[in-house]
């Protein structure tokens, strides 16, 4: 056993005893017991991230301020028009956001981190920080898993995804995840102004592993004549072996011109890159956007934009299967919302410059929200790829609460595309002494793209009462191929044969009735009758939960939660090397699945919000759980606790 190792079973009984007494401390000091010295605020009251935590003396001073008769110029702030989304968040309609508030809360260092606890979802992790980085759910693959932010697509140029470990958090404001059968959507927003003092946000922490987490951003609305934001993020650990350190670091730039609230011009920069000693992968890759918008207010009902962005892959080892990935994409395209009462109307047309991409993609959607009986959502999209078509719809239905009971459905089907490979560049020309004979040359390359079609329903009954959620659904899924999720672990694969999957899932938070105010259980299951490619037979969660807000001011704030994550044993794909079946040297015949073992996850979070400081301690497998991995001999870290603060500075 190393010293590592001991370390950590010697540690873990006296942090778990820390990391349960501290919050019940706490909550007895300022429980009801002592409502002399505190009032409690209840739950629904949670504190904004915003300027409304800042110190009494601030809010004094603005309150002063707007009571003059006319507003000096550090009071006023403008933001892009919003494009509102179309689908209100909830498990009926299969979506979930994130405020920023409620990421920090998280801990979540990655999107996928930040992901984990949505019911179905499956992180695909090949290591520590630095390594590709995946997710999926209902055994989606490539083509799939689209991530947009601030409208603009982050289009996959690895492969047929795009690497979740060069897509940063910093300046990120709000994140939107769209849980459908077929498709997975992950929306990043980036921060918008809501004070007219600059803004500030560092966090900083450091841990087991050689674990240094260091993220922040600043904006000022007032600023070269409009506003500017930027961000910093880096985090490195020496791996879960001890001798793969690794790192992914990013960075963030805007600069905003204002016509008021009403239009605007934006244009931003942002990079992100890892450096890793894992062997199977790249050991240094970088991914960069840059994009320019413009974005109107064209009457009450209706906003609309314009954009064009760049997108630039690039990988830095000196190993012969990565001599020529790298290159470049631009983007080009328009969005407009129409929103009247309860009925909306939203559209976006992408244009793609380059090969194995979707020359062109339509997106549209309409339905009516927050009406008498319910809801109801029509979906559709459209791409081209290379004189191909593809096409896929989706609708959703939900009904309102009738004694706490309420109905939803949804159904979705339609063929989707994705890319095999990375971006290549051109090779260099070969010497002539060296070149082959012509005979030898390989003229039949593989597939720069592949099509898949895929139809799925979700029917299901939610009951709630008070805090009291209970909800569950019937599922079924048929694809006639599986596709490879399409990152570094697993792209180039041949697809696999489809087939028909139909199971369960439920969701239900419940509150505890306890002396203090604040603790509930949350936890959700979802059971197939067979398992598939990324999609094992059981995946499950659970967690207790104290969130609670004291003191008049709200100053005071505990969110303290301990859970689990787990599933079953799960088929994973993996890159082929020369020779094997499906890479061109033989003919291409079903590969084999490698299968990874059952998974389990104890894991704890603490954090305590002071006005506007947040301490924080994040522990994962704390019951120290060997041999955890998503894919074949690719361990992930037997255990690490991090810990540190989150500080929000404003003026």
């Amino acid at each position: 056993m190393s010293s590592s190792t001991t370390s950590a079973r010697r540690l873990a009984p006296r942090a778990a005893a820390v990391l349960v007494w501290v919050p019940t401390i706490l909550t007895v000091l300022f429980g009801p017991t002592h409502a002399a010295l505190a009032q409690v605020r209840p739950d629904s009251v949670a504190a904004p991230d915003s300027a409304a935590v800042a110190d009494s003396l601030a809010r004094q001073d603005s309150l002063a301020a707007a009571q003059q008769d006319t507003l000096s110029a550090d009071t006023i702030f403008y933001n892009l028009p919003t494009l509102r989304p179309e689908v209100t968040e909830g498990w009926a309609t299969g979506v979930w956001g994130w405020s920023h508030a409620e990421i920090m809360a998280s801990g979540a260092v990655t999107l996928a981190e930040l992901m984990a606890d949505v019911p179905g979802v499956v992180p695909l992790l090949t290591g520590d920080y630095g390594t590709p980085l995946g997710v999926t759910a209902f055994g989606v693959g490539g083509g799939r898993i689209r991530v947009i932010r601030d409208g603009f697509e982050v289009i996959p140029l690895g492969g047929g995804t795009a690497d979740l470990s060069r897509i940063g958090l910093a300046g990120i404001e709000k994140v939107r995840f769209e849980r459908h059968l077929t498709e997975l959507r992950i929306h990043l927003e980036s921060r918008v102004h809501d004070d007219a003092r600059p803004y500030s946000l560092i966090e900083a922490g450091t841990g087991d592993l050689a674990t240094n987490v260091l993220r922040g951003a600043f904006t000022n609305p007032n600023a070269l004549g409009g506003s500017v934001g930027l961000g910093l993020e880096r985090f490195d650990s020496r791996g879960a072996r001890g001798d793969e350190a690794g790192n992914r670091s990013g960075s963030w730039l805007r600069y905003q011109l204002h016509r008021g609230d009403g239009a605007g011009l934006a244009v931003d920069f942002r990079r992100a890159g890892t450096e890793n000693q894992a062997d199977p992968y790249a050991a240094k890759t970088g991914r960069t956007d840059w994009t320019v918008r413009g974005r109107a207010r064209l009457s009450e009902a209706v906003t609309a934009e314009a954009y064009w962005g760049r997108s630039t892959h690039s990988v830095d080892d000196e190993r012969p299967e990565y001599a020529l990935e790298g290159g470049r994409r631009s983007q080009a395209g328009v969005r407009a919302t129409y929103h009247k009462d309860n009925a909306y109307v939203a559209g976006a047309l992408r244009r793609f410059g380059g090969d194995a991409l979707p020359g062109t993609r339509i997106d549209v959607s309409a339905g009516m929200v927050g009406a008498s009986l319910g809801g109801v959502a029509a979906e559709l999209d459209r791409a081209s790829w290379a004189g191909s078509t593809a096409s896929a719809r989706r609708v959703r239905a939900w009904t309102r609460p009738l004694l706490g009971l309420s109905l939803f459905a949804s159904a979705e089907s339609g063929a989707y595309g994705a890319r095999t490979g990375p971006l290549e560049g051109e090779p260099p020309l070969p010497d002539s002494a060296e070149a082959p004979p012509p005979d030898t040359v390989d003229t039949e390359p593989g597939p720069l793209f592949r099509m898949t079609d895929r139809s799925a329903r979700r029917i299901g009954v939610q009951w709630a009462f008070r805090d009291l959620l209970v909800s569950g659904a019937f599922l079924e899924l048929e694809a006639d191929s599986l596709l490879p999720v399409g990152f570094e672990a697993d792209r180039g694969e041949p697809p696999l044969t489809g087939g028909k999957r139909s199971g369960w899932e439920v969701w239900g938070r419940v509150p505890l009735p306890l002396p203090w105010e604040g603790f509930r259980l949350e936890g959700s299951l979802q059971q197939w009758d067979e398992p598939w490619s990324y999609l094992p037979r059981r995946i499950y969660s659970g967690a207790l939960i104290f969130h609670r807000t004291f003191l008049e001011s709200g100053n005071f704030e505990l969110d303290w939660r301990i859970g689990v994550r787990g599933r079953d044993p799960m088929t994973v794909r993996q890159v082929l090397t020369p020779g094997e079946p499906g890479t061109g040297d033989t003919p291409p015949v079903e590969p084999e699945l490698a299968s990874v073992p059952f998974y389990q996850n104890w894991y704890t979070r603490l954090q305590m919000r002071i006005v506007s400081v947040r301490i924080f301690l994040a522990w994962e497998n704390f019951t120290l759980r060997p041999d955890l991995q998503d894919f074949p001999d690719r361990l992930l870290p037997r255990t690490r606790a991090v810990y540190g603060l989150r500080w929000t500075m404003w003026n």
